[in-house]
């Protein structure tokens, strides 16, 4: 069972029209201290209480990230509200600006508010994050024994950079961050906690995804680059129906959380596109998945895996991606070494084609293909490890840019430029590729 941990997090917020008790106040800093069992959890509570008390949110200024008392020591404010939450669930602190000049202070104090009874939304959130399911086309009462499956296979990947069974990965500490100047950092965390999802039984898992778990991969073998791309599209249909659960299936809360159309809209995109993925297992039309393979004949240095629907190519084009094709791209060990791969379904060639076509014609020219693709990863995924010996051996200025990206593009305020793929993390990864293999 996964524990309780305490999120701090903290917004600037207004009131709406309805708000006739506040109908003075301009804005307000609320800052957020809450018990619960994951930082999506967190945000959802926030959100509800929000839409409770007729607040809008105009900007998210820290999201949520587990504090200890130790990061509240020196702030006498911050460590009662971090005590009161340890006892009571949560606690919420506002600071606010008056509207109007002749208020005579331009601060007023809000009350903290605490008088919603949070158990019931706590102990679904539990029930949802644990119980899991399996996301096997042919799962059904057999499927009894739920795992902890890793989006990035233990064996083949983890263990091949890790050192003592530790890798280095995004630190979601916010003390952490405190000693960064508010930026991500990077932590060592061990391998068996790196990227698990309970989206498969013990049996279809090991079938499943043995001829990756247990073989280096074949460049030009199409069902090997197929499992990839599966598996961590399932592990993000996992995330998007847990999160789902929770915005609406607590009964006394149901109707108080923000309206859940988009993240729906989220989840059924990621549906279509494993139904596709579903029908070529079930009928093997692997020819149907296009790919293309960067590799190289050095030491693996990061592992990576993650699907995104691109909106910009590597020229900073729009791609009009309407219908939301979905790309995968993962790290995957290989006889001489290792490689970049990307792949998607046919019915995703219009933006994929584009975007893949963009990064080879840069490629082909003076860029470095290298930098090209580590600053891609840097900016689309979360779902990376970093090798301890590659991490330690970066320059502090390499791994302070890292950090600052990561922190730009997590950021839930900072909107991601068009051209962000055409800037930063040169000259950091070293990477090398020699040659490539696709079926375009």
């Amino acid at each position: 069972m996964m524990e309780d941990n305490i999120y701090y997090m903290k917004f600037t917020v207004t009131p709406t029209k309805e708000n006739q008790e506040y109908n003075n106040m301009k804005e307000a800093t609320a800052f957020l201290w809450i018990k619960i069992i994951d930082k999506e959890s967190a945000l959802n509570i926030a959100f509800l209480h929000f839409k409770k008390y007729d607040f809008l949110i105009k900007e998210s200024l820290v999201e949520p990230s587990i504090v200890n008392k130790e990061d509240f020591i020196t702030k006498a404010k911050g460590l009662e509200m971090f005590e009161v939450a340890e006892k009571e669930g949560i606690a919420i602190y506002y600071v606010a600006v008056a509207k109007h000049k002749d208020v005579p202070s331009d601060e007023i104090r809000l009350n903290s508010s605490v008088d919603f009874n949070l158990s019931e939304h706590i102990l679904e959130g539990k029930k949802f994050s644990n119980e899991g399911r399996c996301l096997h086309y042919k799962a059904d009462d057999r499927c009894d024994e739920i795992i902890k499956a890793h989006s990035i296979q233990n064996k083949g990947l983890l263990s091949k950079i890790a050192r003592k069974g530790k890798v280095y990965s995004v630190s979601d500490s916010i003390g952490d961050m405190i000693k960064n100047n508010d930026s991500i950092i990077l932590k060592e965390i061990g391998i068996n906690k790196f990227s698990i999802f309970k989206g498969f039984c013990k049996k279809h898992d090991n079938e499943l995804f043995e001829p990756i778990d247990n073989n280096l991969v074949v460049t030009t073998d199409i069902k090997q680059i197929f499992l990839y791309s599966y598996r961590i599209l399932c592990k993000e249909i996992f995330i998007q129906e847990v999160a789902l659960k929770q915005w609406e299936n607590v009964e006394a809360y149901k109707n108080l959380f923000r309206d859940s159309t988009e993240q729906k809209e989220v989840y059924n995109r990621m549906n279509y596109h494993k139904k596709i993925y579903d029908d070529v297992l079930k009928n093997k039309y692997y020819e149907d998945i296009r790919y293309i393979s960067f590799n190289s004949n050095e030491a693996l240095s990061i592992v990576f895996s993650s699907v995104f629907s691109p909106d910009y190519d590597f020229n900073a084009n729009y791609l009009d991606n309407e219908n939301q094709d979905l790309l995968s791209f993962s790290s995957a060990p290989t006889k001489d070494g290792w490689s970049f791969i990307f792949s998607w379904h046919k019915s995703s060639d219009k933006s994929c084609l584009k975007f893949i076509e963009s990064l080879i014609k840069r490629g082909e020219r003076d860029d470095n293909l290298g930098d090209l693709l580590f600053r891609f990863l840097m900016k689309s995924c979360e779902n990376t490890a970093f090798s301890p010996i590659f991490w330690e051996s970066l320059e502090l200025s390499e791994q302070n840019e890292i950090s600052k990206v990561i922190t730009n593009i997590l950021h839930p305020s900072i909107a991601i430029p068009r051209d962000y793929l055409q800037k930063d993390l040169s000259g950091i990864s070293k990477w090398n590729f020699k040659t490539k293999n696709h079926n375009l």
